[in-house]
């Protein structure tokens, strides 16, 4: 079984055409979807790619191949009334996030990461009754503060 997230989380990577609404129809059967990192054989497996879509669905015995998101989400509808688990192999880059949001989000981690820093600090010294830590982590405190307003 995946996750719903784990479903969703595929919509932060470049999707083929359909594939976003197959997805959301994945995420509301999501107890009968396990993900693979093969591409198996003989078993209902769905690919996406970055280029496209493939279902391998067995339908009377015949495992049906189809491309289409159209043609894909009429199998699924009818794979998903038995009671089967189907596999999704996931083949798609990550969208490219430009270097100044990776910087920006860095930026706030490190600021994040040092306003913890110095909430332990200012507790210590409280703990410790060391009035000038306490006095230098308090004020570097309130200029992280206000700068995040």
């Amino acid at each position: 079984m995946i996750a719903k997230e784990d479903i969703l989380s595929l919509k932060a990577k470049i999707l083929p055409a359909g594939a976003d609404q197959i997805l959301d129809y994945l995420v509301a059967r999501h107890q009968q979807v396990e993900l693979t990192h093969i591409v198996l054989e003989n078993v209902p497996l769905l690919i996406i790619g970055r280029h496209g879509m493939i279902a391998r669905i067995p339908v009377n015995g015949v495992l049906q191949k189809v491309s289409q998101p159209a043609g894909i989400l009429e199998l699924l509808h009818a794979f998903f009334q038995k009671q089967e688990t189907l596999y999704l192999f996931i083949n798609l880059p990550d969208i490219p996030v430009p270097s100044e949001v990776t910087q920006v989000l860095q930026e706030v981690q490190a600021r994040a990461l040092r306003k913890e820093e110095l909430r332990r600090l200012i507790d210590r010294a409280l703990d410790e009754r060391d009035e000038a830590l306490f006095y230098q982590a308090s004020e570097e405190w309130r200029k992280l503060t206000s700068s995040d307003n």
